[in-house]
């Protein structure tokens, strides 16, 4: 029973068309990236005849081995439903282990490390949804950008504190699942980014997308709590008594090999990948062009990165702790100081945001605000 009970937890830590297994006194975690059409191998010490995590990539079109730089980690494969292009790397940097505040992805096919975020972009290619967490006083905040792929502008779409599932339609809308404020309920909506609205679906909880036959999965709120299968292209329902047609099969892992027994680490190509950061936006200050991360929109209100123009302005922050979970934050510039008030700044994703209005009260009054392609 206990081996089964291991067989059942396995599987469900790792995605399909992935394995793990022992393999040379190492741990492997093996996927397949279909981008690239690279396997890739996770591994990290088993025993103690070996010390360090590495990376193994094998490129199925030229049956090439290499090895990864030592200071990438693990490269962490893209689940469903945010169906990114690049993986998520766990990377090393001057010794440190890797830092929550920054990203790294891996463009398997360019060899680049690249420090950002990625967005999960709709099938017409028009429109991005990145996925954020943050923390205010109460608690974590589940936070959805959506970004406009074409004119480069952002908006938080929505924030929620509870589970929050969503996929991509054929028609580019959003289907999405989250607890409703109003109905004090589970429910299942459908989102139209280019008019902004939101259609409700049915009054449940969403278990699985079935992109194939563009069908969802769901469990109604109702005492019995049956499943049932819903048409989105008629909207008609019908009961489910097989939700196993809906998942993947253990079997889909049989597409990743393990590590052939005689293959020889030591000897391997190592690659090293260049790194690049990612800029979305640039802010025109007098004769100073200065790239941002990225800008977003809040209920029409802009919120900008402080952090990359603190050195070439001089700007300082002062951040005293009022308690546990309150923060305030004091600005100087020049001779210009002042507390930062409620509405005027988040503390997203760890960096500071403000305002446009506060770039104003520091005395930057004229600045441009451009995307980057």
């Amino acid at each position: 029973m206990l081996r089964i009970l291991l067989i059942l937890f396995m599987v469900l830590l790792f995605p399909a068309a992935s394995f793990a297994a022992g393999w040379n006194n190492y741990w492997v975690n093996g996927w397949h990236d279909d981008h690239s059409n690279y396997d890739v191998y996770n591994l990290s010490p088993a025993n103690e005849k070996v010390k360090d995590r590495t990376v193994i990539l094998h490129n199925l079109d030229q049956d090439e081995w290499v090895l990864l730089e030592e200071r990438v980690q693990s490269l962490w494969q893209p689940n469903e439903p945010n169906d990114v292009k690049f993986p998520e790397a766990w990377v090393l940097e001057k010794g440190k282990a890797f830092n929550p505040y920054e990203n790294y992805y891996y463009d398997i096919d360019n060899n680049r490390l690249i420090l950002g975020k990625q967005y999960n972009n709709s099938p017409n290619e028009k429109w991005g949804i990145q996925y954020n967490e943050y923390y205010d006083s109460k608690s974590k905040i589940k936070s959805f950008l959506l970004k406009n792929l074409e004119n480069g502008t952002i908006e938080e779409w929505l924030t929620t504190r509870n589970s929050t599932w969503y996929y991509w339609l054929p028609d580019n809308t959003v289907l999405f699942c989250t607890y409703s404020q109003n109905e004090k309920q589970n429910v299942i909506y459908v989102f139209y980014p280019e008019t902004k609205k939101y259609e409700k679906l049915v009054s449940g909880s969403l278990d699985a997308y079935a992109r194939d036959k563009n069908q969802i999965l769901f469990t109604k709120n109702e005492p019995t709590r049956q499943t049932w299968v819903m048409d989105l292209a008629t909207r008609m329902e019908k009961q489910e008594m097989n939700r196993t047609r809906f998942y993947p099969t253990p079997d889909d892992a049989a597409k990743v090999p393990l590590l052939p027994g005689d293959l020889n680490i030591d000897s391997l190509r190592v690659v090293a990948p260049e790194k690049s950061v990612q800029y979305e936006h640039q802010i025109g200050i007098g004769d100073q062009v200065i790239p941002v991360p990225y800008i977003f929109q809040r209920e029409n209100q802009e919120f900008i990165p402080l952090r990359p123009l603190m050195e070439p302005f001089d700007i300082k922050i002062n951040i005293n702790q009022l308690d546990s979970n309150v923060k305030e934050y004091q600005v100087s510039y020049q001779e210009k100081k002042f507390t930062l008030l409620e509405g005027e700044y988040i503390n997203y994703r760890w960096q500071l945001f403000v305002t446009s209005e506060v770039l104003k009260k520091i005395g930057l009054r004229e600045f441009t605000i451009k995307p980057i392609n």
